[in-house]
């Protein structure tokens, strides 16, 4: 009876251990501003590409038309007012609506995607640039597994548990044997 719990007990255990997720980090490529500018700078997704986690865009200095930009790093993922991932894209936009930065895709996907020129940064000194292109990629990182996801660590679990047992077994059987 001891034996079937836990047969049960580890199969619940490695049903309900669920393997751990990256977070996904995205690189802008070749996006351009008009007047010249240029985004450069990463953002980072959950594994599931629906919530941002974590952005660092930096706008290049500038003038379009009658308006001058300067250099502005968009880091503060607080700030982040509209998040519509992956189907759309996100807005950073700062206190007071001084700096903002709009970045439009349809859809966001594992590999990356285009960037719309829907997209566009605006600062209160300069007004508006629209993306004139440009795409994000998955940035390619090496793999970090340092610590055993939690399904390995249910599999050792079972597996000492399993010679624990066998060992407990073998030294009864002895100790009758011997008698």
């Amino acid at each position: 009876m001891k034996r079937v719990a836990a047969i049960t007990t580890a199969i619940i255990a490695m049903a309900m251990a669920a393997p751990a997720w990256a977070a996904k980090t995205f690189v802008l490529d070749n996006v351009t501003l008009q007047g010249g500018g240029t985004l450069t700078g990463t953002f980072t997704t959950d594994d599931a590409l629906s919530s941002l986690l974590g952005i660092n865009i930096t706008a290049s200095a500038g003038t379009y038309g009658p308006g001058v930009f300067s250099v502005f790093n968009y880091n503060n993922v607080a700030l982040a007012d509209w998040v519509s991932l992956p189907t759309q894209g996100f807005r950073i936009q700062t206190a007071g609506a001084a700096q903002e930065l709009r970045l439009d895709f349809f859809p966001l996907t594992a590999s990356g995607a285009n960037i719309l020129t829907t997209a566009y940064e605006y600062q209160n000194t300069g007004g508006a640039r629209a993306i004139l292109g440009g795409r994000v990629s998955l940035q390619e990182t090496a793999p970090i597994s340092a610590v055993p996801e939690p399904a390995t660590w249910a599999m050792m679990i079972i597996g000492f548990g399993a010679v624990g047992s066998m060992v407990r077994t073998s030294r009864r059987r002895n100790v009758f044997s011997a008698a």
